[in-house]
């Protein structure tokens, strides 16, 4: 086997009908798009440090990120890549909820706003962002790549090449981006402000829809996806059973992840709304919580009182004219 050969094998996992070894194997196209992304990143941060400067968010984004792309790393090389691609489809079904709820918004938070800014004005995507950070699209689009990449013929097709393995990962991760989109876009006037609209939005787009195909896959009567069905078996899983646990999966395997950002919305809205309270809100003499008046009312009403005698004064110092006695008849 020439070298090219052994390129092109190992450039991104595919299916193969070899038994399953622990040998590990090395994907070249992984680990060109690694250095690709983290390359990018990092050169535009130390561009940044060298001329702006790095604040602390800039800092906290740095560690979002590199997580991120952690996360689709591990999802994407051996051993997880090769199973998902080739062998069990309930590790296909986890790599999803890997790309999409952990990898796609943990690389979004690590995008300040001026790479971002920086980023759309070279693509000239201003308009597609708009577009895409309105909720119900993001939502819309999100279950459509969902669908679209569980559908039998897309799957048997896509696994069975290498370009069509990146392709259906690429979407995948696209898709992750956009479905987080308008809870964490890098510009925070764009996002869904209210934390009870956050959290419907959250169930919608990754907790409700997800469980009609993940129902229909795991009451299937028979296998639905031939790449895993035909697949050298991967200890003593059978396919109908390989199948169900992706069903399971699909349906509830992202409930911890979404669950948890339901919460910490709620607890951070309601540590905020606490704030605010306690600036409005001071304990006097004997113990009483008495309101506090904001600044600004406070700032205008001593505007008013200083400008009241003001009013009654003419310029240089002279009293104005008297006001009119009324007659008496």
């Amino acid at each position: 086997m020439t070298d090219a050969a052994v390129l092109a094998v190992n450039w991104w996992c595919q299916t193969t009908q070899s038994p399953w070894t622990w040998t590990p194997k090395i994907y070249v196209g992984v680990w060109i798009v690694m250095a690709v992304l983290l390359g990018t990143y990092g050169l535009a941060m130390r561009r940044r440090a060298r001329t702006e400067g790095l604040t602390a968010r800039d800092k906290r984004a740095i560690l979002w990120f590199v997580l991120g792309a952690l996360a689709l790393w591990l999802a994407t090389d051996w051993p997880l890549g090769l199973l998902g691609s080739g062998y069990l489809l309930s590790i296909h079904t986890a790599l999803y909820i890997i790309y999409t709820m952990a990898a796609a918004p943990l690389m979004l938070l690590g995008i300040p706003d001026w790479m971002a800014r920086r980023l759309l004005g070279r693509v000239r995507g201003w308009s597609a962002y708009r577009w895409l950070v309105k909720p119900w699209v993001a939502a819309v689009l999100l279950n459509l790549a969902l669908v679209f990449t569980h559908i039998p013929y897309v799957v048997n097709t896509f696994r069975a090449s290498q370009a069509g393995s990146f392709a259906l990962d690429a979407i995948w991760l696209a898709s992750g981006f956009v479905g987080w989109l308008p809870i964490i876009t890098p510009f925070r006037g764009d996002r869904v402000q209210s934390p009870v609209w956050k959290c419907v939005y959250l169930f919608v787009a990754f907790g409700a829809f997800p469980m009609l195909p993940g129902a229909l896959i795991t009451f299937a009567a028979v296998p639905l996806y031939r790449v895993y069905e035909l697949a050298p078996r991967f200890g003593s899983w059978t396919p109908e059973e390989d199948q169900q646990l992706a069903g399971a999966l699909m349906k509830v395997g992202n409930i911890p992840v979404l669950w948890s950002v339901i919460c910490a919305v709620f607890v951070k809205s309601a540590l905020q709304q606490q704030r605010d309270d306690r600036r409005l809100i001071q304990v006097d003499e004997t113990g009483q919580r008495v309101p506090v008046t904001p600044p600004s009312t406070a700032a205008s009403t001593a505007a008013s009182a200083a400008a009241a005698p003001a009013a009654s004064t003419a310029p240089g110092g002279d009293a104005g004219p008297p006001a009119p006695t009324p007659s008496v008849p």
